[in-house]
């Protein structure tokens, strides 16, 4: 999906005349020339001139010019901004290509958010500056505000096309075909906002190879456009002329879109579980293969990431007493109990104790020991919470339960008194996966409660998020028999 660009063909103008002959004459005049520094004059003008401008106006435009030709991008008027461009659209001669595009890059990105206007304009310049010089989209010097120009661009799939660098393809794939904006999370900002551009990328970037590669898109949607290049601008009878593009057009549609979005939510999921933030966004409709793809990036991800959060968050001394990761099972525990027990029993003079009754009553409890969930009354007492109480409602409704089945709702009491093992038990006894049953209680809950109320480290276990313990408790006393 590298290859959204078929065809490109430039063609010279039909226009018999030039209108901006002298405006050319005057660029290549004015080009080196210098004034000292100068104090900023206001400067309008709709396609701004030489001869638009005062005295002063000219005084400071050139030292202006000199300033950002050195990197130093003072206070400016939008005449002035758009001048500057036209002299690198209409001067090939005086100014390289690499050079142009990379001071009009430059130009946008220092003058963008002073002047938006300026935005639809640049997307299409840039665009065709690279088309007509056959220079592929520059997407790794525009990913700071890749969604602002897949936003502004009329024709998005140029700045799609460079999708074998996995960050900015994906950046791009994100900005034009989800619904949701994973920057305006609390959490994807200061320390943590490098940490989650990179992983959030990367998984989409499997995401979107998966997606695209079963999709027709590539190959059964080719359209075209023609139109004058560098439409707006002031543009001289030299380098005015006519692009012919040939793509695939990916415009997204809603089933398309709504795999993006799930997929990217998902992500974020992920992402936070890494960082230890309870909250999860709500998840609908992602397809199996694509939470597949992402499970498998952040399966060699999260341990990592996980224990590198705590030591982080740990005080510094405690790093000092960091012990070596261990490789002992469950197995090996017992097995160092029973020899404990056993010298115990030698060295303790006159002990009736039955080494069998000592070693029944070990705290590690065996997998294949495990009793069922305990109640929810129990659950509560354990708790030793507000509401062991509070009596229970002797029938309940389908609004009562969210719509949950019996075995569902016994799964939630399982995770809410911590006993996995039995959650996971009912799952299979249903012929489903955890996770599919957790996912429908997630579901149920967002749409009734507001937020979702599991959550899973990925590697196999679930649990209840604390913000929500409280609420969780309450309803089941109220929904179960």
């Amino acid at each position: 999906y590298s290859h959204l660009i078929k065809k490109v063909t430039v063609k010279p103008s039909n226009d018999r005349y030039d209108f901006y002959d002298t405006y050319r004459k005057a660029a290549l005049l004015y080009y080196d020339y210098k004034c000292p520094k100068s104090t900023f004059v206001p400067f309008y003008s709709y396609k701004p001139q030489y001869a638009h401008m005062t005295t002063d106006q000219k005084k400071y435009y050139f030292f202006w010019r000199d300033e950002i030709r050195h990197g130093r991008f003072i206070k400016t008027d939008r005449a002035y901004i758009y001048l500057a461009a036209y002299e690198i659209l209409n001067l090939p001669e005086k100014i390289g290509k690499e050079e142009g595009l990379d001071m009009l890059i430059k130009l946008w990105k220092a003058y963008k958010d002073d002047f938006p206007a300026i935005n639809t304009n640049f997307s299409v310049w840039i665009m065709d500056y690279c088309l007509i010089y056959g220079i592929p989209c520059p997407s790794e010097k525009l990913n700071d505000f890749l969604f602002d120009i897949i936003s502004a661009a009329p024709f998005k799939e140029f700045y799609l096309s460079d999708l074998n660098s996995t960050g900015n393809g994906a950046s791009a794939l994100i900005a034009y075909l989800s619904d949701y904006d994973w920057r305006s999370s609390r959490y994807a900002k200061g320390d943590n906002s490098d940490r989650c551009r990179m992983h959030l990328e990367n998984a989409m970037h499997r995401v979107f190879s998966l997606l695209l590669s079963k999709s027709s898109i590539l190959s059964g949607n080719v359209t075209s456009f023609t139109r004058t290049a560098f439409p707006e601008s002031l543009c001289t009878h030299s380098v005015k002329c006519i692009l012919e593009v040939e793509y695939c057009s990916i415009a997204g549609s809603p089933e398309l879109r709504e795999a993006v979005t799930a997929a990217l939510k998902y992500t974020e999921n992920k992402l936070r579980a890494c960082l230890g933030v309870k909250s999860r966004l709500a998840v609908k409709n992602l397809r199996d293969d694509l939470k597949a793809v992402i499970d498998r990036y952040f399966a060699s991800e999260f341990e990592r990431l996980k224990k590198e959060k705590e030591r982080m968050n740990a005080p510094e001394y405690e790093r000092l007493y960091d012990a070596p990761e261990s490789t002992s099972s469950l197995a090996d525990a017992i097995e160092i109990e029973r020899a404990s027990w056993k010298m115990t029993a030698r060295l303790v003079e006159g002990t009736e104790t039955d080494e069998d009754d000592v070693l029944h009553s070990s705290v590690f409890e065996r997998a294949e020991d495990k009793t069922p969930c305990d109640s929810v009354d129990s659950g509560a007492e354990k708790n030793n919470d507000y509401s062991s109480n509070q009596p229970k409602t002797e029938e309940y409704t389908d609004a009562d339960t969210y719509g949950l089945s019996s075995e569902e709702i016994e799964f939630l009491s399982c995770i809410y008194n911590k006993n996995v093992a039995s959650a996971i038990a009912i799952a299979k006894k249903n012929g489903s996966l955890p996770d599919v049953f957790a996912e429908r209680i997630n579901d149920a809950f967002s749409d009734n409660f507001g937020d979702v109320v599991i959550e899973s480290d990925g590697i196999g276990d679930y649990s209840i998020i604390e913000d929500y313990s409280r609420e969780i408790n309450e309803w089941l006393l109220k929904t179960v028999k």
